[in-house]
């Protein structure tokens, strides 16, 4: 199974003129502690999706000959616009199977990954932390509100949620109907390809455990607080 990892976006909260997956945190970088803990997680084939600054992500990957891993990229022009049109520039990569796919400022645990990956679950799934109090920067997470294990609404503006988003998904090629359908809709976002999954009873939640960690960097305070925590999630 490959990963999609979405790194084309140009991450302006934390603006330092280059693509916010390469900051340096620990010993390496946030990209490098995705494909590591992905590739813990049994993937060992990866698509980066990348757009501002591609060039450098790209220098990157060859300085450090792809960290033995199996990586190709793949430039998406429409970088600037929603991010499900970075998912839908790496649909002939994945090869109509199913996929994982990663944000590129999200680093999770490996033991959580693995279950997203090995999940006998047949539907779309989304990696959900039902412990909500525990999320660093609740305002600007993206809420689920789940009955059981079926998802049935997503939204960062969503008022009554029992979830959030951890930005790791395991998802079948139907998901590119779903972009599709959304984008003659003006839709850009994974958000909204996700609601059309939703809509047709096809997206289920893999659940955090409390031993388990993920960060979601947007911002200079989530970037600290993951630089403090990282031994939680690497763990």
């Amino acid at each position: 199974m490959k990963a999609v990892i979405v790194a084309a976006g140009r991450g302006s909260r934390l603006m330092n003129n280059r693509p916010k997956t390469l900051l340096p945190i620990g010993e390496s970088t946030i990209l490098e502690h995705i494909l590591r803990n992905l590739n813990k997680a049994g993937i060992d084939e990866f698509v980066i999706v990348v757009g501002y600054q591609a060039q450098m992500i790209e220098e990157h990957l060859d300085k450090h000959a792809n960290f033995g891993l199996n990586i190709q990229t793949v430039f998406n022009a429409d970088w600037e616009r929603g991010n499900g049109l970075s998912v839908y520039a790496a649909r002939e990569a994945v090869n109509g199977r199913p996929f994982i796919l990663s944000m590129s400022d999200h680093i999770v645990s490996p033991q959580a990954l693995k279950r997203v990956v090995e999940s006998s679950q047949r539907a779309n799934l989304l990696l959900v932390d039902p412990d909500v109090q525990r999320i660093f920067d609740i305002d600007d997470a993206t809420k689920v509100f789940f009955e059981d294990h079926r998802i049935v609404r997503i939204g960062k503006e969503l008022n009554d949620y029992n979830g959030i988003d951890c930005g790791i998904f395991r998802l079948k090629p139907d998901f590119f109907d779903g972009i599709e359908a959304e984008l003659k809709k003006g839709e850009e976002s994974i958000s909204a390809a996700v609601r059309e999954l939703i809509r047709i009873r096809d997206m289920e939640a893999v659940f955090m455990n409390d031993d388990e960690w993920w960060i979601d960097i947007d911002t200079p305070e989530a970037y600290a607080f993951a630089q403090n925590n990282l031994h939680k999630i690497e763990r």
